[in-house]
């Protein structure tokens, strides 16, 4: 991505060679990909209901955007048994009331999430070496320890891979879904994970591991399928401007989310700068990009105080924030990126809202962001945007 400068102030040295070894070279993009308009603002809708969701959940959900990923624990509550099949049937709701919705079903790289059938029972039914376990007392090392703890994927066993690619493919093709969303694909990759389970130095390996998955599940449910993938990584750093992650998986899929958008481990302007960058050169690839948007840098499920607030005061906050974290996301948004907002990942955590400026009329990028020290402008045909990244102001004049 190319800002045109009115400023002799110039970027920071940016180190984006995780993307460049990838070799990603330009593509079309494919017609299995949500139907991409500028119209309005692109949004996307990541969230679970525990419950099945009702019929005004699901209309609501249809009218606000074509591209849906339901979460891990969707309908855990009215089926525990066989909660997939729930996520399932809401899917086949969202898309009787949107024909051109794409909706992913979740999974996750690393963690036996224990609320579908597929892996209510893995430690147990599965070889002990099907697990990640502790190289000094060979016992689990859990994700959690709540509820008798949560096992991991030993990711680095090729029957596991083969296990992990055949059961999320099959369900894909099983329940209709249009493809799923592969959650923390670098989770594995974490300090504490390589001291006690992999063994220093297995980076490589783990990353070649979530490759294979990655393509073998594209066979087994079908190229037709969408697979997007958590995620791209950014951190600033005090020598190079920042270090970029995740970009390595692009050509195996057919796009990423960028989860941290200016919030959890990615705060800095920097951070922001690289993430359009990484979404641009995504974009040229062809691929999707999700920018998960956030109603300030500490307002996430993990913040007690927000979360115990009311549910019309927590609408009241994300309306009154969103224009900020919207701003930021079309600055850098390309062909095939999408919006997505809220402060967690259940059903009641501000996505299912109808925010005025989603209903606005957008329109087409006239050109790239024009960058003046930290703030950056650009133009649509019905909107003009601005953002400071210093100040974390932003301003959307909408035209019409």
């Amino acid at each position: 991505m190319k800002f045109h400068s009115s400023s002799p102030a110039r970027l920071r040295r940016i180190s984006l060679s995780l993307i460049a070894c990838a070799g990603i070279s330009a593509v079309t993009a494919e017609s299995n990909f949500p139907q991409f308009s500028w119209d309005h603002a692109p949004v996307m809708l990541h969230f679970g209901s525990q419950t099945r969701m009702t019929d005004a959940q699901v209309q609501l959900t249809a009218k606000l955007s074509n591209f849906v990923c339901l979460e891990k624990n969707h309908g855990v509550r009215t089926n525990r048994d066989n909660a997939e099949k729930v996520a399932c049937e809401d899917a086949l709701r969202i898309k009787a009331a949107n024909p051109d919705a794409k909706v992913l079903m979740y999974w996750n790289t690393l963690i036996a999430w224990p609320f579908t059938s597929y892996n209510r029972d893995f430690a147990e039914s599965k070889p002990k070496d099907w697990t990640l376990r502790d190289m000094k007392t060979g016992e689990p090392l859990y994700k959690t320890e709540n509820n008798g703890g949560v096992v991991q994927y030993n990711l680095l066993n090729p029957e596991v891979q083969e296990w992990w690619a055949q059961t999320i493919g099959g369900a894909v093709k099983e329940f209709g879904f249009d493809g799923f969303f592969m959650d923390a694909v670098s989770q594995s990759k974490r300090p504490i994970w390589l001291k006690k389970g992999w063994g220093p130095g297995k980076e490589k390996e783990l990353d070649q591991a979530a490759s294979n998955i990655m393509q073998r599940a594209k066979v087994v449910m079908g190229e037709d399928k969408l697979l997007i993938y958590n995620g791209f990584r950014t951190h600033a750093t005090e020598f190079d401007g920042f270090t970029a992650g995740g970009g390595e998986f692009l050509p195996y899929t057919d796009g990423a989310m960028i989860e941290h958008f200016d919030s959890i481990s990615s705060k800095k302007k920097e951070d922001m700068v690289a993430y359009w960058k990484m979404g641009a050169e995504a974009a040229k690839a062809g691929k999707i990009v999700v920018y998960k948007g956030w109603p300030d840098q500490d307002i996430n499920w993990l913040n007690k105080e927000f979360m115990a607030l009311d549910a019309a005061e927590k609408e009241r906050i994300a309306r009154e924030k969103l224009v900020y974290p919207l701003a930021c996301f079309l600055i850098g948004a390309q062909e095939n990126a999408y919006f997505c907002y809220g402060w967690g990942y259940n059903i009641k955590d501000g996505q299912l809202i109808e925010y005025p400026e989603y209903s606005k009329k957008l329109g087409a990028p006239k050109g790239e962001a024009s960058r003046d020290g930290w703030v950056f402008k650009r133009d649509f045909a019905h909107a003009k945007v601005t953002v400071d990244l210093e100040k974390r102001d932003a301003k959307i004049e909408w035209l019409d």
